[in-house]
């Protein structure tokens, strides 16, 4: 990944990338001023600073930050492989449609609605329902039906979906719109079927999109807050627990370690995702020029 351009001079591309490199330090800031804190044997707002390893040592004994990281992990587990194929789907009918705008509007229209409105109409939406099927279950005798839609995992995991599929969509989309459709029309010609077309000839094309909407769904259902405090039931997620500590006691020395380790997890996988996308894509663009300029 070398900085080259062909229009301008290296040090103006140089200067390009220094300050996008500092921009991305100041909106990381804060996180890098957690992981300080995280390393102080004092604690936050101590006046003296002891460097010290002993909080990382005994975040794992603190039960109620494991457990919501244990909830949380399940809901990312859960989520993941329904919300993704959704957005890859909704990708493709994205690109073959002529209502390009209209599925545009749909699949993005939750990230217009504040979280806390859409959160609150969710919750109102599933206590009603559950009404409506506990009715049900009275007449039926199928009293199995009454805890259906009951404040729990599979309430929290639709507001998840309803929250990170905007997100999906508009990466696989992107990725997507390098891709030719001719490629599956011409692998279909040759007798492949629909699915091996797809999965032999398009997906290794899409595949970095595909990875990092993965990336996505996983960070942003840890930082998930408000939808989640609202449809979760009876237990804590990673973001409650947290916030909890922060607005009654305060978050423990525990606490900033866990979010230091979350944190740097997910810049690791961010920066890996995005060094191996650059990889791939320098040497598509090295196998492309090869074959449009063979003699050179």
């Amino acid at each position: 990944m070398s900085l080259r351009d062909d229009f301008q001079p290296r040090w103006k591309l140089a200067l390009k990338w220094g300050w996008l490199s500092f921009a991305v330090f100041i909106l990381m800031a804060p996180v890098f001023y957690t992981m300080y804190i995280s390393f102080n044997e004092l604690g936050f707002g101590a006046k003296y600073y002891i460097f010290t390893f002993q909080w990382y040592e005994s975040v794992f004994s603190d039960k109620q930050l494991i457990g919501s990281l244990g909830w949380t992990m399940l809901l990312a587990i859960i989520t993941l492989p329904i919300v993704i194929p959704f957005g890859l789907l909704s990708a493709k009918l994205y690109k073959q449609s002529q209502h390009k705008v209209g599925i545009v509007f749909v699949l993005l229209s939750p990230l217009f609605v504040p979280a806390d409105i859409l959160g609150s109409a969710l919750l109102v939406f599933f206590k009603n329902l559950n009404k409506f099927f506990t009715l049900i279950s009275e007449y039926t005798g199928i009293y199995a039906l009454e805890s259906w839609f009951d404040l729990g995992i599979m309430t929290a995991v639709i507001g998840l979906i309803v929250y990170t599929l905007p997100y999906v969509f508009v990466v696989i989309m992107i990725t997507m719109a390098r891709y030719k459709v001719e490629q599956t029309e011409a692998a279909r010609d040759l007798g492949a079927s629909a699915w091996r077309a797809f999965w032999e000839i398009e997906f290794p094309q899409i595949r970095a999109g595909v990875f990092s909407a993965c990336a996505f769904v996983v960070i942003l259902t840890f930082n998930e807050y408000t939808r989640t405090s609202l449809l979760k039931g009876g237990f804590d997620t990673f973001t409650s627990v947290l916030i909890s500590q922060m607005l009654n006691t305060g978050m423990s020395e525990e606490s900033y370690a866990m979010a230091s380790i979350v944190s740097l997890v997910a810049i690791i996988i961010v920066s890996i995702i995005l060094i191996v996308t650059a990889i791939k894509t320098e040497e598509l663009e090295k196998i492309t020029r090869v074959v449009k300029e063979p003699n050179k």
